[in-house]
């Protein structure tokens, strides 16, 4: 079983030059086995939190065996519906169009982190927790995103 746990942080959400990081720490049958962040400029809020799952789903691709499931623990409801409700299989449907017809926001993150979902569809959950609310893992990858957003002011 691996517990993924992703966060993003921005200042000045989607302005030009605001500065945003990303953070996961994975943890493997209730052991740390990797943790990585970091940050870009020009970015928003939900570029991060997507940022931050594919990075920590690309770490645990290569360690994941046919039986593992996955946990991915989030603050992001961008990211948690998405999945859980299958926004994805609409918009490709729909030639990456919302629902109001207009073009799907970060497409070429979500073009990125789809294909896991597909890889295997019974081996991932999404779990929302609410932000700054007490959740350990939750609030270690929030400091590790907002530093590596601060690594980039």
């Amino acid at each position: 079983m691996f517990e993924v746990y992703t966060d993003g942080a921005t200042t000045g959400n989607g302005k030009a030059n605001a500065p945003g990081g990303w953070a996961y720490v994975i943890l493997k049958d209730g052991s740390l086995v990797a943790q990585d962040s970091g940050g870009e400029i020009g970015t928003t809020n939900q570029r991060m939190e997507l940022t931050a799952a594919i990075n920590a789903l690309d770490y645990v691709a290569e360690d994941l065996c046919p039986f593992d499931e996955v946990e991915v623990v989030t603050d992001s409801a961008y990211l948690h519906n998405c999945y859980k409700q299958k926004w994805y299989l609409s918009w490709q449907m729909n030639g990456w169009k919302n629902s109001k017809k207009q073009p799907v926001a970060n497409e070429d993150l979500w073009r990125g982190l789809i294909p896991f979902f597909e890889k295997v569809p019974n081996g991932y959950d999404f779990v929302k927790v609410k932000g700054h609310a007490g959740n350990e893992w939750n609030e270690i990858v929030d400091k590790m995103a907002v530093r590596a957003k601060e690594s980039v002011m």
